[in-house]
């Protein structure tokens, strides 16, 4: 039988979500900006940081809030409109860690990228865009739906019960926006180890940035995986209140944590060629 979350420890996620969502609304604000006053910047980054604010903005205020209220206080259409808005822009989170991965590879393994890199980048936005909408979309539809987590304070895809609408539902978001972006990281990152031709035309910061890439996007989003696989295993019931409490915390990192990655150096979205 799963326990309840004590009231201090719903405090400290409250506090935690809200210093969260003021450091990564000035993080992405300010890398938004310098975006805009940059010409040569990376449009994968700019929407990375507009997926963070949107996620910032429309879904950490009710999150937070509910966590020093110890219970979910804004109602059954608002618990839906928060897991659609979360899905939304954590979907892209990830989908945009990926692509600007593969954009950093293309440039070192493509000669005539420079030549339609600006195409290929509007591409991977809009790919990125309509993959998000659809699998936030599809709980709304009936494949699978949202409903409470475990702590109550907070609501995602229906794990509390799941059936074959919700099996068939995670297995596809895990492969598709998880396991993809996993091997592409992985795959891009093991490149560059592998090819010393094609490394040591690429910056050490850049190459680095790889490696802290790739940690940070399992770093914050396996925990979530880990909660949604539980009822494949065992009983919706017997995951533990604080894992159930800890992955969507440490998912809200994101939105801190890659937008830093970028904030001194560009060598992963616009390295310099040797």
């Amino acid at each position: 039988m799963q326990h309840e979350l004590q009231p201090w420890e719903h405090y400290i996620t409250g506090a935690l979500i809200a210093i969260l969502g003021i450091t990564g609304a000035i993080i992405n604000s300010i890398k938004i900006y310098r975006n805009f006053t940059n010409a040569k910047s990376n449009p994968l980054v700019l929407n990375l940081c507009l997926s963070n604010l949107g996620i910032v903005f429309f879904a950490f205020p009710l999150s937070g809030l509910t966590s020093f209220k110890l219970d979910w206080i804004w109602g059954d259409e608002w618990c839906t409109y928060y897991g659609a808005v979360s899905l939304l822009f954590g979907f892209n989170i990830m989908i945009t860690t990926m692509t600007l991965v593969l954009d950093f590879f293309l440039q070192y393994n493509d000669e005539s990228y420079d030549s339609y890199k600006d195409r290929a980048r509007r591409l991977m936005i809009i790919w990125g865009w309509i993959n998000s909408i659809f699998w936030s979309a599809a709980p709304l539809l009936g494949w699978s739906r949202i409903s409470y987590e475990p702590t109550r304070t907070s609501c995602t895809v229906d794990l509390m019960h799941p059936d074959i609408a919700y099996y068939s539902y995670i297995i596809s978001c895990f492969l598709c926006c998880y396991l993809m972006p996993v091997l592409a990281l992985f795959i891009v990152r093991m490149k560059f180890t592998k090819d010393e031709t094609v490394r040591t035309k690429t910056s050490l910061v850049g190459y680095q940035k790889i490696g802290i890439l790739t940690l940070l996007f399992i770093f914050e989003w396996s925990p979530y995986a880990l909660v949604y696989f539980w009822p494949f295993f065992a009983t919706p019931n017997s995951i533990p209140i604080r894992l159930s409490a800890a992955a969507p915390l440490i998912a809200k990192f994101s939105v801190v944590l890659t937008p830093f990655l970028f904030w001194k150096e560009e060598e992963l979205v616009n390295p310099k060629k040797e």
